[in-house]
């Protein structure tokens, strides 16, 4: 019974392992962002679009599933990625100050906050909301 179980458990394992799993995103401090990406990040830095426009919103919308922020950890990175134009800055406590980054088109929405200490990016939060 037990080795009926074990080839079980084995045979699922296989199994699951031969499905393809999504594709991982790409560290936000990676190198080959700012190739892969070269033509969304012109587009999040062009200041005669607004952060309304639906150039922005999908520009946003191929970072936010291709990259993982959680790996920012300098306010440098985020200006490459996102420029400073389309930055809001929340309310300071202490030393901390969140940075938001906000891209609407119609009734679809990514946003993007970063907490900063300093210079420092202490934590990030992305979200995509589609209604």
């Amino acid at each position: 019974m037990k080795v009926k179980l074990f080839y079980l458990a084995g045979l699922i394992m296989l199994i699951s392992g031969c499905c393809s799993p999504a594709p991982e995103k790409l560290p936000a401090g990676d190198i080959d962002i700012y190739t892969k990406f070269a033509n969304e990040i012109a587009t999040l830095h062009n200041t005669a679009l607004r952060p309304d426009s639906k150039l922005k919103y999908e520009a946003a919308l191929i970072l936010y599933k291709n990259v993982d922020f959680s790996f920012v950890r300098d306010l440098e990175t985020l200006e490459k990625i996102f420029g400073a134009n389309d930055a809001r800055l929340g309310s300071k406590h202490f030393e901390k100050q969140t940075i938001i980054y906000l891209y609407r088109y119609q009734d679809k929405r990514i946003r993007f906050v970063f907490t900063r200490y300093n210079n420092a990016i202490i934590s990030s939060e992305c979200t995509d909301k589609t209604n």
